[in-house]
């Protein structure tokens, strides 16, 4: 998994059932594709933008946190080992220069653990708010979308994460909410 690659954005002009938000923007371009309304708060501050602006915006694709590795050995007692090889660069560093971290914890859950390591790599981002919704994917197989309100105690963003799975969209709008805090 990584951070670039969106599944929802594989297909932007797939069909997707036509429900739309209330309120005075009309329609919502998550809506029409989870049949569910963005949280409040995060349904104002996206009001009016597209499905590919609200995308590029909340989960964005960018190189600066990039997972190449991420694996799990139970301990046992709710604990689990998580070992995971995270590249990232700053945006001070040249396009295409890396620094590939091997990062351990241990953790009672993928996002606890996935937080725990973007701490290590000096980029903290603590979950405040979260939500998790399935949806029809875009290549007939379901997908997940998780939308994260994160702060790293200075600032405050929502972001979002798509993945094939719960933990893989869940992990990557973590990295998304810390892209938005550290780079942007």
């Amino acid at each position: 998994m990584n951070a670039t690659t969106h599944p929802a954005t594989a297909n932007p002009t797939a069909a997707r059932p036509a429900t739309r938000a209330s309120g005075a923007t009309g329609s919502c371009p998550f809506a029409e594709r989870f049949g569910r309304r963005l949280p409040r708060g995060f349904a104002d501050e996206a009001a009016g933008l597209s499905w590919r602006t609200l995308v590029d915006t909340y989960a964005p694709s960018s190189d600066h946190f990039h997972l190449a590795d991420f694996t799990r050995r139970p301990l046992g007692r709710g604990i689990t080992a998580y070992e995971a090889i995270l590249a990232t660069r700053t945006a001070a560093d040249a396009p295409g220069e890396f620094t590939a971290h091997r990062l351990t914890t241990e953790s009672c859950g993928d996002l606890t653990a996935m937080s725990d390591m973007l701490s290590q790599v000096g980029a903290p981002a603590e979950i405040e708010r979260f939500h998790q919704y399935e949806g029809p994917g875009f290549d007939g197989a379901g997908s997940w979308c998780t939308i994260l309100r994160a702060t790293n105690g200075r600032r405050e963003t929502w972001a979002l994460g798509f993945g094939r799975t719960a933990p893989e969209a869940s992990i990557a709008a973590l990295l998304s909410a810390a892209t938005r805090l550290h780079l942007r």
